[in-house]
């Protein structure tokens, strides 16, 4: 909890290797607890303070929760159903998926804690890593960089969990800003506006794109484009459409980034930190410590060695084209077999809860493992998560180009999403069968729709859906499972936090 870790001790990381000649960010078990009194004095502390609020981005659960982003931005939309065993298998998702969520419940309350404590340790480094004289000014520049890329990126959920307006006006009521790190008496922290909010996120990412460089120093940690890109995803919130079309048309002109000829292997671990990772967060299966996700295991059949949640609907499965090659890369039927990256086969059925959704039930294929390569412990799923890919910005730029009345430029990016996901290498001339044909309309209305929909099935699964929904007012989507407008576009503070002040008001629909 954020208020509780503020006086608690920093709790120290370092760097491993995963690969052979090939560094890979990754934690490893505390290697002692230090006060921040006594913690920063060399580039080493400085690096291991970063890494701990990295720590805080993988969102695995240290209570063995589920990983918030499944529930909040997947299983509340429209996308999925929540799965498990039973219709009373983790009841307080069930409660998410049904737009009565309570205070109370365990996963709203981990997951203010989680941003919360990353805001805090990212605030530690920004405040002590200047004045770590024994390290060189580009050092302390990088490292202090990634703090506030962070401290941006958990503010940034945090406002899109419980302080988004119910239009984009900005002017919703906004989550606590937290920019120092507070001792424990001052943690008791009113709201910032939705407005300042976004003002601080904005030069934050500004400054952190300014000190990183455009490859980082290991895999996992940000670049100087997950800064512009997750800026670029705020002008989109907020409807910026001239800074949103300029910032991602800069990303897109760097030549940093492509799409991976193959969709399918994203999300596999063989395409992971591939031509279009932006930004991604890393797990990996340790036999000395928990830096493995627990998604896999809650999203693996229960045929098999999984949990089966996070089912994809049938209105997700029939959003897709005929003959989109993404959908069965997604989407898992039951009794399906599936040819692992090694080669060997797998019929994976679909039983509990998630056999119940639609003619034959399904599961997510961008989170399934074989038998074969069942994690050694139910916390240490080596999923990566892909929180940002190269095909976000180009959309991104899709839809802020057509709503700057740019059609031209919004079917250019548009159409390379389609091209890759149809695997012609952008000749329009390879097209098989008429599958996913480019699109041509030029009207501000059909395209906006499309390049929505284009978003929809590019990104099903990757736990953004609900929130996308919210940001384009249509909600209207998710009234047959309950949602109430001007109540569910954000979730409960959590009651522990307002128990422990007066700063803070619960919002609307939750008193």
């Amino acid at each position: 909890m954020y208020r509780r870790l503020l006086s608690s001790l920093l709790a120290a990381v370092v760097l491993t290797a995963l690969f052979t000649g090939c560094d890979s960010f990754l934690q490893k078990s505390p290697q002692g607890e230090l006060t921040s009194e006594n913690f920063f004095r060399n580039g080493e502390d400085a690096q291991r303070a970063l890494n701990s609020v990295y720590d805080y981005a993988q969102a695995r659960s240290f209570d063995f929760f589920p990983p918030y982003p499944m529930i909040f931005g997947s299983i509340a939309s429209d996308n999925a159903t929540k799965g498990g065993e039973s219709g009373s298998d983790q009841i307080s998702v069930q409660r998410v998926e049904q737009f009565n969520p309570r205070p109370t419940d365990p996963y709203i309350t981990s997951t203010w804690n989680t941003m919360y404590t990353g805001i805090y340790r990212a605030n530690l480094v920004i405040a002590n890593v200047p004045d770590i004289e024994s390290m060189s000014a580009s050092q302390r520049e990088q490292i202090v960089g990634e703090a506030k890329f962070l401290r941006a990126y958990f503010h940034f959920y945090a406002l899109k969990m419980y302080g988004l307006g119910n239009d984009r006006a900005n002017d919703g009521p906004g989550i606590p800003l937290i920019t120092e790190p507070l001792p424990a008496s001052d943690a008791d922290v009113p709201r910032t506006s939705e407005a300042e909010v976004w003002a601080q996120i904005e030069t934050d990412l500004q400054d952190a794109a300014t000190a990183m460089g455009p490859t980082a120093p290991d895999l996992g940690r940000a670049t100087e484009g997950a800064a512009k890109a997750l800026r670029v995803e705020a002008h989109v919130f907020q409807e910026e459409w001239s800074d949103a079309q300029t910032l991602a048309r800069e990303i897109i002109d760097s030549g940093r980034y492509s799409l991976d000829p193959d969709y399918s292997r994203v999300f596999d671990q063989r395409g992971e930190f591939g031509p279009g990772s932006v930004f991604e967060i890393n797990h990996v299966d340790l036999s000395s410590a928990l830096e493995g996700t627990v998604g896999t295991i809650y999203q693996n059949s229960r045929d098999t060695w999984g949990y089966g949640f996070n089912c994809p609907t049938q209105a997700l499965y029939d959003a897709f084209e005929a003959n989109d090659p993404r959908r069965d890369a997604t989407i898992i039927e039951s009794g399906e077999t599936i040819t692992g990256p090694e080669g060997n086969t797998e019929t994976v059925e679909v039983v509990g809860a998630c056999a119940a959704n639609g003619p034959d039930g399904y599961l997510n294929e961008k989170m399934w493992l074989p038998a074969a390569r069942q994690p050694s412990g139910p916390r240490k799923g080596p999923t990566n998560r892909r929180v940002i890919r190269y095909a976000h910005v180009l959309l991104w730029h899709a839809e802020a180009a057509n709503e700057n009345g740019d059609p031209q430029a919004a079917l250019e990016s548009l159409n390379k999403v389609r091209a890759r996901a149809r695997d012609d290498d952008d000749d329009p001339s390879n097209d098989p069968d008429g599958v996913l044909p480019d699109i041509t309309t030029a009207n501000q209305s059909e395209l906006r729709d499309i390049i929505w929909h284009e978003q929809r099935v590019e990104f099903a699964m990757e736990y953004q859906r609900f929130f996308n929904l919210v940001r384009q007012g249509r909600t209207d989507l998710m009234a047959d499972d309950g949602f109430q407008e001007g109540v569910n576009e954000r979730f409960p503070i959590p009651q522990e936090q307002l128990d422990q002040g007066t700063a803070l008001d619960q919002n609307p629909g939750y008193e």
